[in-house]
């Protein structure tokens, strides 16, 4: 999605966001004024919450070292392929991006959204933008929609999960939180919580045999349904025995808004102030080799021609 990377981007980011069909799916004629009503009370807010984690979104540093990670490790007979990024609502945009690699006589493009399970409303409108992105330019292009159930990301998550159960200490329960969804998606077909459900799943079976889990859904915005438990319910509910507790995120590839504020502040102080002894989250990708040259074998694999 991208991020704002001063206070004073928040509004437009917003604006971004909610002139999103995939993600305000009503007419044009009255998206546009919602996106600016919704974006102009929300804004203070969302500042703050930035002010917190300074002033800004990590996720430009955070994906210009995953591009250099990855452009590392990259497979080429005789030249590298180019390694380059984009954002759905921040620049560079992917129509920037497909602008500037068909200056540098590029031809064909493979689009890796970096949320791990497939929703139409994240990696959905990201394809649909490439889409219309490789049409405008003349490029042939492929995509991985998906890739939250490869087995190495799993091996990887696993081994990031057991560190945390290390630091939490005996007894600790696992929570893993997930990017929520309108349920009007899901009644409409999109089986993005079934997927998400068997990551957890998979990743539940490597706990030691006792290890109690769940699993929540963050981020909800507006007054409709949400794919649930809520974070905060479910907060709330396992905050009622004081045995450690891991947070476990699973839609994130970088630390961002959802991962330093929502987790790291809102959540692990609820459960801190309502009596859990030991509060610890499990990080994100970020940066790391592994992830990076996981992505590099998706993409010379797995990718599909649209």
């Amino acid at each position: 999605m991208g991020g704002p990377n001063s206070l004073d981007q928040v509004h437009g980011y917003l604006r971004s966001i909610f002139l999103d069909p995939a993600i305000l799916p009503v007419p044009f004629f009255l998206r546009a004024p919602l996106a600016s009503l919704i974006s102009s009370r929300r804004a203070s807010a969302v500042e703050d919450r930035y002010r917190l984690i300074g002033g800004h979104s990590p996720l430009l540093h955070w994906t210009e070292r995953l591009r250099t990670e990855i452009a590392t490790v990259m497979p080429g007979n005789g030249s590298r392929p180019t390694v380059a990024y984009a954002f759905r609502y921040a620049a560079p945009l992917i129509s920037e991006a497909f602008a500037a690699l068909k200056r540098e006589g590029v031809e064909h493009v493979t689009v890796l959204p970096l949320f791990p399970h497939f929703t139409p409303a994240m990696s959905g409108s990201i394809l649909n933008e490439a889409r219309l992105a490789a049409a405008k330019y003349s490029l042939e292009w492929r995509a991985i929609d998906a890739w939250g159930l490869n087995e190495g990301v799993l091996d990887l998550w696993a081994r990031y999960l057991a560190r945390s159960l290390d630091i939490a200490g005996d007894g600790a329960r696992v929570l893993f939180v997930a990017h929520g969804v309108p349920l009007r998606n899901v009644r409409h077909g999109d089986d993005y919580p079934d997927r998400v459900a068997e990551t957890a799943a998979k990743l539940a079976a490597t706990l030691p045999g006792k290890t109690v889990w769940s699993l929540a859904y963050q981020s909800k915005v507006g007054p409709i349904e949400w794919t649930g438990p809520y974070l905060e319910n479910e907060i709330e509910r396992l905050a009622t025995s004081p045995e450690p507790l891991v947070l476990m995120p699973l839609s994130f590839a970088a630390d961002c808004l959802e991962t330093l504020y929502d987790l790291d502040h809102v959540a692990m102080e609820r459960a801190r102030e309502a009596g859990v002894e030991s509060v610890v989250r499990v990080r994100v990708f970020n940066d790391d080799p592994s992830f990076a040259r996981i992505l590099a074998k998706l993409v010379t694999e797995k990718s599909h021609v649209y």
